[in-house]
């Protein structure tokens, strides 16, 4: 079994999945409640832990996203992994996220909005697991030069309400609502990836563009 936790976004989400063949989903748990990492996590790996056993491997999502929340989620796997003595793979947020679009095509993940800021993260979601057009990144308002215009373009996130900013992803971008980032998915592509990060050195992927996260001058706080 393998356990996936995230808490990158505006909210919690930890899964169970058998690690076999099959993947089949045991456990999966989602709350899209901001700053709900901190208070849950641990409860709820306890409940799933008592219900089914230590896992046999972790994955976490490392971002980008929320630095807070990505933080808390990261530190616990680490403790868990050195506590259970199991192997720990740390996976983008975003590419699991992506693992919530149509198979064989091409998906816009998009997290973490604050006016024109945003992360991003440009994937095919193939048979086999996401696969990066575009590696995640920061965006203050432009896109990437080298963002690719595609046609019927699926979008995730926050800027699917935001008819300005899919004009701007393609032709006919269209919109996946309502779609959370699920700890199943977190399981799965660490499963993908084969436990290969060290949990030691494991760390949060920051791609914090200043408008996204820098703190404000002193005199504007006041």
């Amino acid at each position: 079994m393998v356990l996936g936790i995230d808490a990158s976004g505006p909210g919690l989400a930890v899964g169970l999945v058998d690690d076999q063949a099959s993947g089949s989903i045991l456990a999966d748990w989602h709350w899209q409640r901001p700053r709900s990492a901190g208070a849950y996590l641990v409860a709820w790996i306890d409940q799933i832990t008592r219900e089914f056993g230590i896992p046999d491997a972790l994955a976490v999502g490392v971002g980008p996203g929320s630095f807070t929340g990505v933080r808390i989620a990261v530190t616990a796997a680490k403790v868990l992994a050195w506590t259970w003595a199991k192997p720990l793979q740390g996976v983008s947020s975003l590419a699991a996220w992506a693992m919530a679009a149509p198979s064989q095509e091409c998906v816009l993940v998009t997290s973490e909005r604050r006016g024109q800021a945003f992360y991003g993260g440009l994937y095919y979601n193939a048979v086999g697991g996401p696969e990066p057009i575009v590696q995640d990144f920061p965006v203050d308002a432009q896109l990437p030069e080298d963002f690719p215009r595609l046609d019927g373009l699926w979008v995730i996130g926050p800027l699917v309400d935001d008819p300005w900013w899919m004009s701007r992803f393609g032709p006919k971008a269209k919109p996946l609502l309502n779609i959370p980032l699920l700890g199943s998915n977190v399981a799965k592509l660490g499963v993908l990836q084969g436990f290969t990060s060290d949990p030691v050195q494991l760390a949060p992927a920051y791609l914090k563009p200043a408008s996204v996260g820098a703190p404000k001058p002193v005199s504007q706080r006041l």
